[in-house]
């Protein structure tokens, strides 16, 4: 934990849980949402919260940026999952900034139709490489707590169909979105294995013990 992007990602990820579950739970109970949303127009809320989201989404691709040997463990499938979710990432990153900057320079949110339609596939693609990433490190002791939050996704979407279908006012894409914050900064947690290689030369040039 003592790595800085680990600390930032998991500052990165209270700060999201936090805007998303604040506005499940404003939107629940006045049915309206918070001024981090962009029913409000252009305003310090909506600005602060896409700088937010941009910085989260940043720490979070450095996180699997970092532990990249750890996360993959010489699967090629995980590698493959990985780069797909870190290319997500960097992109909503990005996109937030510009989305941001846009929105403030005109006075009004952007809406364009192609990057709306672009920025739905990314947030698709780090949602299901989240649960893909979750799933097939469910094996992995050292990377259990991740791979346990990671996983909770299906169940919390499921939950949210329920609640939706039956016309509950709780049903929100926040508690999908917590899981996938946290579950990603916990991977920068997950505590670090010496390599092999490293641990036999240590051991070979080590003087023997009688």
């Amino acid at each position: 934990m003592s790595q800085p992007v680990t600390i930032a990602a998991l500052g990165g990820a209270a700060a999201l849980s936090a805007i998303a579950l604040s506005d499940a739970v404003t939107f629940a109970l006045t049915g309206q949402h918070t001024r981090f949303s962009d029913d409000f127009g252009v305003n310090p809320a909506f600005v602060l919260g896409g700088i937010i989201h941009s910085l989260a989404y940043l720490a979070f691709a450095g996180v699997l940026w970092s532990r990249r040997s750890q996360v993959d463990g010489g699967s090629g499938f995980r590698r493959a999952v990985r780069r797909i979710l870190t290319g997500a990432l960097l992109f909503l990153a990005v996109g937030m900034s510009v989305h941001a900057v846009l929105s403030v320079a005109s006075g009004e949110v952007n809406d364009d139709a192609v990057f709306g339609a672009v920025a739905g596939i990314a947030l698709l693609l780090m949602i299901v490489g989240s649960v893909t990433l979750g799933l097939s490190l469910m094996r992995r002791r050292d990377m259990r707590l991740a791979a346990w939050t990671l996983s909770g996704i299906l169940p919390a979407i499921g939950l949210t169909i329920v609640l939706g279908a039956t016309g509950s006012p709780w049903a929100h894409p926040a508690y999908a979105e917590a899981l996938v914050s946290f579950g990603l900064a916990f991977i920068g947690l997950a505590p670090q294995r010496e390599p092999i290689e490293s641990t036999r030369r240590e051991a070979t040039l080590s003087p023997a013990r009688g």
